[in-house]
């Protein structure tokens, strides 16, 4: 079999080319600190390290939706926690307008004492979240969810709905209280239902009209009630997202372990093949150098 030196010629440099496209393949390695630089590579590994990548990114919108989810639910109570200081402070001036010793005058100041906390009250029931929303109207996050009539009719104006978002694969957590389960529907003293508006303003009148409100005292450890149980959900959500932030760390945590496993690159390996590679390739260089001179002609002379 004869090989002709064009044809060998040939052979030796297509040998020199595939290892200098192996050893820029192994620098583009280096370089970047990933073992795949396409597809093509290893198809079956980037078909799970896009997998993986979807996933981290779903995770990341979660730990999102848990921090905004977090931060309104710790608006929400706070808000609550201002009201129940204020019907503490409420409930002691209650209490001190039943004192038969105080004075008509005593009465009407602290009567109007009582409407200042139920104007914050109305003002606390109204908060927004950072938004703009209204913390306790439901889905009508944009419509202010009590009002005042100004003599003595409290109006809720939004719905009973709950926000629910999305924290984890298959874990949704509510993000609101509707104030109707809160402020309003409370079992009065004197029979029926009433609500912590209406609870004030009462009271606040009996005082100006020189009497106690022994009702008012009842009705506002009622309102207390409500108002503990509603904190203590709110306090059971919070906890429940930060262990979802918790898993959802793990998850990632995970998966970018997985991911690294089989996109980056092992710099021993790489740098170890590098040398090898190089050494190949100026072995063939050299091998050509020496080579191309060998020819009948070259003999002859």
């Amino acid at each position: 079999m004869r090989i002709s030196t064009s044809q060998f010629f040939q052979q030796s440099v297509d040998a020199m080319l595939a290892r200098q496209r192996e050893l820029s393949q192994t620098e583009l390695q280096v370089a970047s600190g990933k073992r795949m630089l396409h597809p093509s590579d290893d198809p079956s590994s980037a078909v799970r390290v896009l997998d993986l990548k979807e996933s981290q990114q779903r995770l990341g919108q979660y730990q999102r939706n848990a921090d905004a989810a977090y931060a309104k639910l710790d608006q929400e109570e706070t808000a609550l926690l201002s009201v129940e200081n204020l019907l503490q402070r409420v409930r002691e001036l209650a209490v001190r307008g039943m004192n038969d010793t105080l004075s008509d005058e005593d009465r009407s100041a602290v009567a109007a004492e009582v409407r200042e906390h139920m104007e914050n009250f109305l003002q606390l029931a109204n908060s927004v979240d950072s938004n703009g929303e209204y913390l306790f109207a439901g889905y009508q996050s944009l419509t202010k969810p009590l009002t005042h009539d100004g003599a003595g009719g409290f109006t809720y104006n939004g719905d009973t709905g709950q926000r629910m978002v999305k924290i984890g694969d298959s874990r949704e957590v509510a993000v609101n209280d509707p104030g109707s389960s809160i402020f309003m529907g409370i079992a009065a003293a004197a029979g029926g239902t009433t609500n912590i508006g209406e609870v004030l303003y009462n009271l606040a009148s009996n005082l100006e009209a020189g009497n106690g409100d022994s009702n008012a005292i009842a009705d506002i450890d009622t309102a207390f009630s409500s108002l503990f149980n509603t904190r203590a959900r709110i306090g059971a959500r919070m906890t429940a997202i930060e262990d979802q932030k918790n898993a959802n760390e793990s998850f990632d945590l995970a998966a970018a372990e997985v991911r690294s496993s089989l996109e980056d690159l092992d710099y021993a390996e790489a740098i170890s093949r590098f040398n090898q590679q190089l050494t190949a390739l100026q072995a063939s260089q050299q091998s050509f150098l020496k080579i191309q001179d060998m020819s009948l002609f070259n003999f002859l002379r």
